[in-house]
C-alpha cells in the first residue's frame, strides 16, 4: 500500500531538481511551430522516459514533436496523462527568461502553462519508482506539441489514445487553491452567406433583397437562441467579483453562449444596397444534447429569412465535444477530493470552464478529469506576467500519484 506521507518524501527531496530542470525546460522556446524548439524537449524526455524504464515514440510534423510516453506496470488500470509542451510567447516575447522568486513562485515564458506540469509527469513516475510500486496496468503519458493551437494531428492522437485507456487525467495548469475542472464547453462554428439583390438605394430598394438587413435579422435570431447575459457585465469583472468577495470558479459562465465574431459585406457604398453579406459565429455549450439542439435551431434560423429576396446559406457544424461530467467522472472527483482532504485538509474546488482543452476529445471514449497539473494563475496565462506556484508542486503531485494508486486499487 502506498502511504501519502512516503511519497510527500520523496517529491519533496527532489524538489531542487525540479526547479533546475524547470529552468532548463522554460529557457528551450517551444511556442508552438517552433519545430528547433521542440525537437529539444523531446530529446530531454527521451533521455528521462529511458532512465525511468518507459518506451517512447515520437510522432513529429512539421510544427513540432509530439511525444507518447509508455510505463508499464503489474496492475490492470491503464491510466492515459495528457500535458502539453508548447507554450504562447517565447524567451523573446515573453517578460523574461526563468525567473525565481522570494516568493515560492517561478517566472518565464510556459513555465506554468504548461512546462511544470509537463515535468510533473515525469517526477510522478519517478514517485512510483523510487516505492518500487506498480500499481498500474500502463501509464501512457502522451506530451502534446500542438495544444495551443491545435492541430489535425494532436486530435487524431488524443483520440487513438483514449481509447486504449480506462480513465484519462489532463495535467493542464491547476487552478489556485485546489481548483481542477470537472467540465468544459464544447464548440460548433458556422459561416453564414447572405444573397440578396442590390440596387440603388433610393429609386430601387422596393426591387431589392438587402442582404445586410437579413443579417442583423440573424443576428437577433441568434442572440435569443444564446442563455441570458446580465445586464451590467461589469459586475462580473475580476475586480468586481474580488470587491464584492466572490470566489469565481467558472460558476458565472452562461450554459450556452453565441459568439458573433465577423461580419462583413463587399459593399463599401451607403447608397448602394448590399447583395452579399456573411456572418462567422461560435457556438459554446456544456453539454452535447445541446449543441445539437442549437444546431438544429440554427439551421431552422437560416432556412426562413426576414428580408423578402434574400436567402441564407449555413457552412460549419460541430468541432470539439464537451468534457462532460458524468457519473464515471463524479467518482474519480470524489476519490480526488477524498484524497486532498485526508493527506493536506483542503478543500477542491471544482471550476467549469468555456475554454477547451485535449480533455474535450478524451472525454468522448473515457472518464476525463482536467486541470491537475501544477497552480498558475489562469489569468496571467499567456502573458509576459505568467507564473507558477512551486510550493504546489510536492502538494499536486502526491495528490496525482495516490489519485492513480487508488484507481489502481478499485480496477484490480
Amino acid at each position: 500500500m502506498i502511504v501519502g506521507s512516503r511519497v510527500k518524501e520523496i517529491l519533496q527531496e527532489r524538489r531542487e531538481a525540479f526547479i533546475r530542470d524547470l529552468e532548463i525546460w522554460t529557457n528551450i522556446d517551444s511556442d508552438t511551430g517552433n519545430l528547433a524548439g521542440s525537437r529539444q524537449i523531446a530529446a530531454l524526455l527521451a533521455q528521462r522516459v529511458a532512465k525511468l524504464g518507459g518506451r517512447m515514440e515520437e510522432r513529429a510534423n512539421e510544427r513540432g514533436v509530439h511525444v507518447i510516453a509508455r510505463f508499464p506496470g503489474k496492475g490492470t488500470l491503464k491510466a492515459l496523462l495528457v500535458v502539453h509542451t508548447d507554450t504562447v510567447l517565447n524567451t523573446e516575447e515573453g517578460r523574461y527568461p526563468f525567473q525565481l522568486g522570494e516568493d515560492g513562485i517561478a517566472y518565464g515564458p510556459g513555465a506554468g502553462d504548461c512546462k511544470a506540469s509537463a515535468l510533473q509527469m515525469l517526477y510522478a513516475v519517478e514517485a512510483f519508482q523510487a516505492l518500487e510500486e506498480k500499481p498500474y496496468g500502463e501509464l501512457i503519458v502522451y506530451f502534446d506539441a500542438e495544444e495551443e493551437t491545435g492541430s489535425p494531428d494532436e486530435f487524431a492522437f488524443a483520440q487513438e489514445l483514449a481509447q486504449q485507456v480506462d480513465v484519462a487525467i489532463i495535467a493542464d495548469t491547476g487552478r489556485p487553491n485546489w481548483g481542477i475542472v470537472t467540465k468544459r464547453k464544447g464548440n460548433a462554428r458556422y459561416t453564414f452567406r447572405v444573397k440578396g439583390i442590390g440596387g440603388h438605394a433610393g429609386n430601387s430598394p422596393q426591387a431589392a433583397g438587402n442582404a445586410v438587413m437579413e443579417l442583423g435579422h440573424l443576428l437577433q435570431g441568434l442572440y435569443e437562441l444564446a442563455s441570458p447575459l446580465p445586464q451590467d457585465p461589469e459586475n462580473y469583472s475580476t475586480a468586481a467579483l474580488k470587491k464584492r468577495k466572490v470566489a469565481d470558479h467558472g460558476q458565472f459562465i452562461p450554459p450556452n453562449s453565441i459568439n458573433a465574431a465577423v461580419v462583413g459585406t463587399p459593399n463599401e457604398k451607403v447608397n448602394v444596397i448590399p447583395d452579399e453579406a456573411w456572418l462567422k459565429v461560435e457556438v459554446r455549450c456544456y453539454e452535447q444534447s445541446e449543441l445539437e439542439r442549437l444546431d438544429q435551431a440554427i439551421r431552422d434560423l437560416a432556412a426562413k429569412p426576414q428580408v423578402a429576396g434574400t436567402t441564407v446559406t449555413v457552412e460549419g457544424g460541430f468541432v470539439k465535444p464537451p468534457m462532460e461530467k458524468t457519473a464515471a467522472v463524479e467518482e474519480m472527483v470524489q476519490l480526488y477530493k477524498a484524497i486532498v482532504k485526508r493527506e493536506f485538509d483542503a478543500d477542491v474546488v471544482e471550476w467549469i470552464a468555456g475554454g477547451m482543452t485535449i480533455g474535450n476529445v478524451t472525454a468522448s471514449f473515457t472518464p476525463t478529469i482536467d486541470a491537475l497539473g501544477i497552480d498558475c494563475d489562469p489569468l496571467l496565462e499567456h502573458t509576459r506576467k505568467e507564473e507558477v506556484d512551486l510550493k504546489a508542486f510536492v502538494p499536486r503531485t502526491t495528490a496525482l500519484v495516490l489519485l492513480l494508486a487508488e484507481l489502481s486499487a478499485k480496477h484490480s
